[in-house]
């Protein structure tokens, strides 16, 4: 499945669904008629490469599996949130589905309202299970366990690594970063990278950018190498004024101030301000490969991100959890397997020519990466970042994500603007998101 695991790793679970009517939805009766061997499944439709990606799943399921029929049921939403809204609506109205699409970030969301079947017994019982998940990092289960209930196994999924130019790197006479390199490393990096190339007075070339409009690509790898987070661990209450996020939030206001990085910019402007040489480093997940390579352009490499108080990879990824409405949902474990199977596994390896866009979850699939070619030479680090360093679960995804996003980059904005202090900024951001991060 191709489906665009950036979308899956940036957006939250969003809806203000209320509980109460998702778990009426819920349905636990799995008695199928005897011999059924069909199955439906439901994905979020915000566009043309989810059908496709879907499709060329189920039927690659089909075809190893014969006699098996796999219905596609598109579901619209705009955004995460709303389309799990329209799934529970979809099963109030009689429909059965066996899986759903969810991201990472919606387990805690769909496990809450009972929607899922957890799959700890297939875990256990079935002989092949141990040689799937001892192929899968532990944070990556981790990130789809909620109360000890394993949600699904995750497909593929995306991290926070930096990019760096390895042109201007070497234009600049700057060593290219090494693994272990501190904040204040990173502070000395971007400096000496920051350049008025055509000496006109003004800064030609920044040593580093990130996102202003999402929170994962932007402040969150900061935030827990701060060893914070926005939320609480149970996602009930907003942790925006911590020390933790002030000291994240502080840097970056302090790399704009030093002259060293632009005012943020969106994901887009980044990816061509770096392609140029006018950015040096950026973060971002495995998804700009798929622009760079078929684009021509190679001149880059990553490392990991520099250690703050602690080092924890910030990830999202995507899986096909089994519904409690499905009917055949010993058939539906296999599905989800197969999801994780070599075949499907190896279309996020990709090839140089085309690259997938996100990381396999399956270790011996993603370490395949380098050895076929796909740039950029560090290519071992997006899984290394999360099979050899801590993770932050969870991810902060209060159910109403979108104003918990909103609410998160206005007050952003405003603190890398200069137009308030980062405490002050903090404060207010906290004051609103009281009312919006709750259980």
């Amino acid at each position: 499945m191709n489906t665009s695991l950036r979308k899956l790793a940036t957006v939250g679970a969003v809806a203000a669904l209320a509980v109460s009517t998702i778990t009426a939805c819920s349905n636990d009766d799995s008695s199928a008629a005897g011999g059924d061997k069909s199955l439906e499944v439901v994905y979020w439709n915000y566009g043309p490469a989810a059908e496709t990606g879907n499709k060329a799943t189920a039927d690659a399921f089909m075809a190893a599996n014969s006699g098996t029929t796999v219905t596609l049921t598109p579901v619209t939403g705009e955004n995460w949130g709303t389309y799990y809204a329209n799934v529970a609506t979809l099963i109030a109205s009689g429909k059965r589905p066996d899986l759903m699409v969810i991201s990472g970030e919606g387990a805690q969301f769909v496990h809450a309202n009972n929607l899922v079947r957890p799959i700890n017994e297939y875990l256990e019982k079935d002989a092949g299970a141990k040689a799937i998940t001892g192929d899968i990092a532990q944070g990556l289960i981790d990130g789809f366990t909620v109360k000890n209930d394993v949600v699904t196994l995750t497909y593929g999924w995306n991290n926070m690594v930096v990019y760096y130019n390895t042109d201007v790197f070497k234009k600049a006479g700057v060593e290219p970063p090494k693994a272990d390199w501190t904040w204040a490393d990173f502070q000395a990096t971007a400096k000496k990278l920051t350049a008025d190339t055509n000496k006109d007075g003004k800064t030609d070339r920044y040593g580093f950018t990130w996102a202003s409009n999402e929170i994962f690509p932007g402040i969150m790898p900061w935030v827990a190498n701060a060893g914070g987070n926005l939320t609480s661990d149970d996602v009930c209450a907003a942790t925006a004024d911590t020390p933790q996020v002030n000291k994240a939030v502080s840097f970056l206001r302090q790399l704009i101030t030093d002259g060293v990085s632009p005012a943020p910019m969106p994901m887009s402007d980044v990816f061509t301000r770096f392609q140029n040489g006018q950015v040096a480093m950026f973060g971002a997940g495995r998804w700009p490969i798929g622009t760079f390579l078929p684009a021509g352009f190679k001149s880059f490499d990553i490392q990991l991100y520099p250690k703050g108080d602690t080092y924890k990879t910030v990830f999202g990824g995507a899986g096909y959890p089994i519904l409690k409405s499905s009917k055949n949902p010993d058939l539906a474990w296999e599905y989800q397997k197969f999801t994780v199977s070599e075949e499907i596994e190896k279309q996020y390896v990709g090839t140089p020519e085309k690259p997938g866009d996100s990381i396999p979850s399956r270790r011996s699939l993603a370490q395949t990466i380098s050895k076929v070619g796909v740039p950029p030479a560090n290519s071992d680090l997006f899984y290394d970042s999360i099979d050899k360093f801590p993770t932050l679960v969870p991810y902060p995804a209060p159910a109403k994500y979108s104003a918990f996003e909103s609410t998160v980059l206005r007050h952003l904005q405003l603190i890398f603007a200069g137009e308030t202090s980062v405490a002050g900024g903090l404060k207010a951001m906290q004051g609103e998101l009281s009312s919006i991060v709750t259980c």
